[in-house]
């Protein structure tokens, strides 16, 4: 079995984080959002999500 490391999001992975968010809007079955966002958008998204709601990746 492949192991897998979780780890806090740091600023570089914005552009993996940004291409699986739009693949979830247009594909329609991750969110009900309709429009899919840019790296500003992602950027925004990420500082609202440290401390206590912090991103995780694996």
């Amino acid at each position: 079995m492949k192991q897998v490391t979780i780890r806090k999001a740091q600023h570089h992975d914005l552009g993996s984080i940004l291409h699986i968010y739009n693949q979830g809007i247009e594909d329609r079955i991750a969110t009900l959002e309709l429009d899919t966002k840019d790296l500003t958008y992602m950027d925004n998204w990420f500082q609202e999500h440290q401390g206590r709601y912090t991103v995780l990746v694996a």
